[in-house]
């Protein structure tokens, strides 16, 4: 470990020192660190679209990088992660984020493997869910993002499976973006989000290549009564199609509904969709190589999302808010959902660390 920990330093080193000499005016070691923990207690025995379990587990990103010239960073991280109880395992899974970040006034671009919450978009958990963010935490590509007093639009591309025996090849293309109609006050805005998931084969399933595109414009408004309120209402179109057991595409629809209210980091979060199976391959779908569906492997949206009832509810009781000079996040809450067939509820509490200092190298005499 430590020596995987020391070739990262070496390589960071080894490539700014090929940088024009004029650079190192400014040079500055970027030392940090990133922690974590996940809780989350799932209790949906009446639920059919969703399981019963306890997700407990955290990640340790210490990472070390160096910035130039005010607007470039090369940066070099570990990601390890603990399950909580298993105690014959150190870490259950270790994995790198290298990358370079280019950030400007206006413009921000990344490449290599880093954090997914450098996404300015608004992604839902149509798209992905909490506890995927969570466990699927990096982007492995490309990003471009372009920000504006009004608004923001980003793009990026996740090359997030290798062809190999125990990997299919796939990759997901997202994009969101963001414009506030009122500049001054900011309380009408509209937006979409985007994103085309390639699932392919490998070396040992051939064919059974599904492409899935989903499209989520939406507008709301912001205002105070009191409260901060936010309503954001969303279309949702989903292309989908299993290229070795489908002629055609499947072409999944339906609305949702967000509703926020929050005082004090205390808030009451509402998520109404009403609509079709957004998740055809789930588990409904099935060949003689995927008996019982594709599930989770190709789905990362909330899996409450393939309702056959046509509506899913998800009501959220919480607190959320940052600590000692925005360094420590805290948020916690309780979850009521309802998938036309029956009522459940999830307790979650997530606890979030950021920390970064950096050290010029050059200082003006």
């Amino acid at each position: 470990m430590i020596r995987k920990i020391a070739s990262l330093v070496f390589l960071i080193f080894a490539v700014t020192s090929t940088i024009n000499v004029t650079a190192q005016e400014d040079w500055k070691i970027l030392v940090g660190a990133d922690y974590d923990m996940y809780f989350d207690n799932r209790e949906l025995i009446d639920c059919r679209f969703g399981e019963s379990q306890t997700i407990f587990s955290s990640r340790l990103t210490p990472k070390i990088g160096v910035a130039w010239d005010e607007k470039n960073s090369l940066v070099a991280g570990v990601d390890l992660w603990s399950d909580f109880g298993n105690n014959n395992v150190t870490f259950a899974k270790v994995r790198p984020q290298i990358y370079y970040q280019f950030k400007s006034r206006q413009v921000s671009a990344y490449a290599g493997i880093f954090p997914r919450e450098k996404m300015l978009g608004e992604y839902s958990e149509v798209i992905m869910s909490d506890s995927m963010r969570f466990f699927d935490n990096r982007v492995q590509g490309v990003m471009a993002q372009y920000h504006v007093e009004r608004g923001f639009v980003e793009i990026s591309a996740d090359w997030c499976g290798k062809y190999s025996e125990e990997s299919r090849e796939k990759f997901r293309i997202m994009s969101a973006g963001k414009y506030f109609f009122d500049n001054y006050h900011k309380r009408f805005y509209g937006g979409y989000n985007f994103m085309m998931f390639h699932f392919a084969g490998s070396k040992l399933i051939s064919n059974c290549v599904n492409d899935q595109v989903t499209i989520n414009p939406y507008v709301g408004a912001r205002f105070n009564a009191y409260f901060d309120f936010d309503v954001k209402l969303n279309y949702v179109q989903i292309f989908q199609r299993d290229r070795d057991n489908d002629e055609k595409y499947r072409k999944p629809k339906g609305g949702m509904l967000q509703m926020r209210m929050s005082k004090w980091g205390v808030y009451l979060d509402e998520l109404l969709y009403v609509g079709e199976n957004l998740q055809p391959y789930y588990r409904s779908f099935r060949s003689d190589r995927f008996p019982y569906g594709y599930g989770g492997e190709l789905y990362a949206g909330e899996s409450f999302f393939g309702t056959t009832e046509h509506i899913y509810s998800n009501t959220k009781i919480g607190y959320n808010r940052w600590f000692f000079k925005n360094t420590v996040n805290l948020n916690c809450y309780f979850a009521l959902l309802y998938d036309g067939t029956g009522l459940g509820n999830k307790q979650v509490v997530q606890v979030s660390v950021r920390l970064l200092k950096d050290i010029p190298l050059n200082k003006k005499r």
